[in-house]
């Protein structure tokens, strides 16, 4: 995509790393929603929805919901990012959970698995690249950073077999026939 041609220009003159911004904000393996403000109505905590987040190490970005006047797709969502981070991600994503975000918002996580040296340098290009409103140590990037995710992973995200797994150990009773 155009609009991620400088980071995708640096990206491959510097590195020999076989992706692109939009395979990791696009693309990522892991994604999810998380509704803050409804805790009594949901039946997973933020704990078990972010499972699949466990002693897993990458690079995670924290978007919300773009409300603009972004010329609309049918059956896609554009995000803005106004956080990247590298590093143990269910452990940072907690931290920034209790200290960082918004409750009444509504919080959209990708991450991208990788090693750690592979994180500090992503983090620090799309910290030079792009402007995240809940960075200020390093963010010299001067342009907003766009999601664009199809209609299911914008609602469900990447973890619904988790999840699904996850509630019928939970509720066992819920897996069983109706006749």
């Amino acid at each position: 995509m155009k609009e991620y041609k400088q980071f995708d220009d640096l990206l491959s003159l510097e590195t020999k790393i076989p992706t692109t911004a939009s395979d990791i904000v696009n693309q990522s393996e892991f994604c999810t929603r998380l509704i803050l403000d409804q805790p009594e109505t949901e039946i997973l905590s933020v704990l078990e929805q972010t499972s699949g987040l466990k002693e897993k190490s990458g690079l995670y970005h924290l978007w919300i919901e773009c409300p603009d006047s972004y010329e609309y797709k049918e059956n896609e969502h554009r995000l803005l990012c106004v956080y990247v981070g590298k590093g143990e991600a269910l452990k940072r994503l907690s931290d920034h959970l209790k200290n960082k975000w918004n409750k009444t918002e509504t919080l959209y996580i990708s991450f991208y698995e990788c090693e750690n040296r592979i994180s500090k340098y992503l983090e620090q290009l799309f910290l030079d690249t792009y402007e995240f409103h809940l960075n200020s140590y390093e963010n010299d990037g001067t342009t907003k950073l766009f999601a664009y995710w199809d209609e299911h992973r914008f609602a469900n995200g990447t973890e619904t077999q988790k999840q699904g797994d996850i509630l019928v150990e939970k509720y066992p009773n819920l897996n069983r026939t109706w006749s």
